[in-house]
């Protein structure tokens, strides 16, 4: 791995102690005897397969969503790192763009992985808007440098999400693949929205079966952003009525096989009362439709893994996402 650079101790950022990395590597693990040792082994035998395991394998384990925004009684989304790896890790509730980004970028740190993290525009396309608009910066990547070569790491954008490091290449038309029947492709390029044409940001591109035309998933610069500059948009997406994260309950989480963790193989899908699951290229399917809180606080265990304690439950009475019975909290 290329060797980090001595720096100040205004550039420090926090990282995970060995036990909060042998806990995490047991999360994550295709096996009991895989431990924090042999991930360790495999970084510095080959840092790039060992990086793209990990990747697959905490798009497995960890869900996107915007779970505590709906379900707790604070309603609040916090970056802190130690509050992250409790939510992660030891509660298994999974969290939205810049939680799950900034959790893996503190693994990744931890590892001793060249790294740092930088804001993205996600695409209109999402909501139903033209795909060639963007909206404002209101996401997390990571960006990994391993023997001079910077990576693309993200494993916080729901159902587009790659699979993989992505290497940033100018010029490349280099195409991967993502979850069955989806790819992406980074491609260095001005986007629409911009007046000044000549200025030129990283689109991460994406497709699938359903829309096969390239469209934008969400752009960034390779600009460091600082703790602070997540604090704002943070703020901003989790609290602002007008952000769809306020008034929406969605989860995703990548079907991974059992094996080896590292082939994906589908995702799970809740949007507002209904989960669906697409398996490989075959079509989607409902597998829940919740017609109480009670049944949806069910799915949650069943299919992403959360269990909520009877506060956080309680916490959805009174939101607009709330599924009115008598069964409601």
């Amino acid at each position: 791995m290329t060797p980090i650079p001595e720096a100040s101790s205004l550039s420090h950022r926090p990282t995970y102690t060995t036990d909060q990395l042998a806990a995490y590597v047991a999360c994550i693990a295709p096996d009991p005897t895989y431990t924090l040792a042999t991930l360790e082994a495999e970084i510095q035998a080959d840092p790039l397969t060992a990086l793209a395991s990990l990747q697959i394998r905490q798009l497995g384990f960890n869900p996107w969503g915007n779970v505590a925004l709906h379900y707790s009684w604070h309603r609040t989304i916090t970056l802190d790192p130690e509050a992250l790896f409790h939510k992660i890790v030891e509660r298994k509730l999974g969290g939205y763009c810049m939680e799950n980004n900034a959790f893996f970028a503190t693994v990744l740190r931890s590892l001793g992985y060249q790294s740092y993290v930088t804001g993205a525009r996600v695409s209109h396309g999402p909501q139903g808007k033209p795909p060639e608009g963007f909206a404002g910066w209101e996401h997390e990547v990571i960006l990994v440098t391993i023997n001079n070569q910077k990576y693309l790491v993200d494993v916080g954008f729901g159902s587009q999400s790659a699979v993989r490091p992505l290497p940033l290449i100018k010029g490349s038309d280099a195409v991967y693949k993502s979850v069955p029947g989806a790819e992406v492709r980074l491609v260095y390029r001005p986007i629409a929205p911009n007046t000044d044409s000549s200025q030129f940001l990283w689109v991460l591109e994406t497709r699938n079966t359903t829309n096969p035309a390239w469209a934008g998933g969400f752009c960034f610069s390779e600009l460091e952003w600082l703790p602070a500059d997540f604090e704002i948009i943070n703020y901003r997406t989790s609290q602002d009525p007008r952000s769809w994260f306020t008034h929406r309950l969605v989860l995703v989480k990548t079907l991974v096989d059992d094996e080896t963790r590292t082939k994906p193989l589908g995702t799970v899908i809740l949007s507002g009362n209904v989960i669906e699951r697409r398996l490989g290229e075959a079509a989607k399917e409902v597998v829940v439709e919740a017609k109480t809180e009670h049944e949806r606080i069910i799915a949650l265990k069943t299919w992403f893994g959360i269990a909520l304690l009877p506060e956080e439950e309680r916490g959805i009475a009174g939101r607009a996402t709330e599924i009115c019975s008598p069964f409601a909290l």
